[in-house]
């Protein structure tokens, strides 16, 4: 089949999956532009862990080696109960040899999409939010919040994030439901407290959960960093904050008395942060001409850590299609690759969230039974890192 013409493509949002697909369209040829709401370039939200199907579409980028040089190499993840029996250790090597995660601050690896975008030539309008789009004679004209027309584009590609509001544009039947539990979170120093090269978890029934992250270092200093996560129902968010913080980092020692030295960088209630999950589930990701990729297609849970993996997939992968089919017949292909990954990530998020957030105390036992017989069965086991180094379906 015959290659695509060369498009006038609009990319909206500049979280992963914009950047990156905005970068690789550049490259093959098609003008494109890329809109974000914030002023400039502003990455916000807690540490993550890039694995190895991201560091892929990185490297296809350009820009693996210069992000992984400010990242932490991560090769096991580590959950343990509150009595400080071991629930769960996974390692990457059981995969693959080479294998690693990258603990990562967000900043760093957006600086380096912008890099990327500006040598493609990509055509980057900061503080311009876009609330509506309209398509007529195969033509997307947009709107911008201060009702500017901005017209003649032969692509859509709509990557704003869980909270999109141009994703009903493709799918107005599907799924935006905010999760009851979410996470307070803080980046520190890593005083020596935790092991740079592991995700170090503990749990204590389903209503605490807590996780310390080596994420490298920022773009400006050269100090070792940790992202913390504490578990919270978001409804009590406000309540807690009304509590003294002292009393609040004294359960967290209570759970984790490795935590206690790097909570004393904690002094104010304002140094902490919340992070509210949801769960976006579309029957459909593209239409004519237009397609959704990231959060905005299917935002969930972080318990597997896969969010800026898979959005750095489906941008990997919307780029492959479209060297290949032309237009409509991209959009087709690229859901039918994508469709099995997003799937399953979707359903095993959704499955697992609730054994580790939720008010369902009497799953710890059997919890507590399944995780560690499983790590006894070889084929199990090496199910469960495939899926956290996010390479099924890949």
């Amino acid at each position: 089949m015959k290659a695509p013409r060369k498009l006038r493509v609009a990319v909206i949002g500049c979280g992963s999956a914009g950047p990156a697909a905005a970068t690789l369209l550049a490259r093959a040829g098609h003008e494109v532009h890329l809109f974000d709401k914030a002023p400039h370039c502003l990455a916000v939200g807690a540490g993550f862990l890039l694995q190895p199907s991201g560091m892929h579409v990185l490297r296809e980028l350009g820009i693996l080696e210069s992000v992984l040089a400010h990242s932490s190499r991560v090769t096991r993840l580590h959950v343990l109960e509150k009595d400080r029996a071991d629930l769960m250790q996974l390692l990457y090597a059981e995969v693959g040899e080479n294998l690693f995660g990258a603990g990562l601050h967000r900043p760093v690896l957006l600086h380096y999409l912008l890099q990327a975008m500006a040598q493609a030539g990509v055509i980057m309008h900061w503080n311009c939010e876009i609330i509506a789009a309209q398509q007529t004679n195969q033509i997307w004209n947009l709107t911008t919040a201060d009702q500017r027309e901005l017209l003649g584009f032969d692509f859509l590609i709509i990557a704003d994030g869980a909270r999109s509001r141009l994703r009903k544009l493709v799918d107005d039947d599907g799924i935006d439901r905010g999760y009851a539990w979410g996470a307070h979170w803080f980046i520190g120093e890593n005083d020596g407290s935790f092991e740079e090269e592991e995700l170090y978890q503990m749990v204590h029934g389903t209503k605490i959960l807590s996780g310390f992250l080596p994420t490298g270092r920022d773009l400006e200093k050269d100090q070792r960093l940790v992202s913390m996560f504490w578990s919270i129902k978001i409804a009590d968010d406000v309540m807690l904050r009304q509590q003294p913080l002292e009393q609040w980092k004294d359960l967290v020692s209570a759970t984790v008395p490795r935590a206690e030295k790097f909570l004393h960088q904690i002094q104010d209630w304002s140094q902490i942060l919340t992070a509210r999950y949801g769960d976006v589930r579309m029957r459909r990701w593209h239409g004519n001409a237009v397609v959704v990729l990231g959060d905005a297609a299917h935002a969930m849970s972080p318990q597997l850590g896969q969010g800026v993996n898979l959005a750095l997939a489906d941008a990997h992968c919307l780029a492959s299609c479209m060297e290949k089919f032309s237009l409509q017949e991209a959009l087709d292909a690229y859901t039918k690759r994508r469709r099995f990954a997003l799937r399953y990530y979707q359903f095993s998020t959704r499955s697992l969230t609730p054994w580790f957030q939720s008010d369902y105390e009497w799953l710890t036992p059997f919890r507590r039974m399944m995780f560690r017989t499983s790590q006894h069965i070889p084929i199990a086991r090496k199910l469960m890192t495939a899926t956290m180094a996010g390479i099924i379906g890949h």
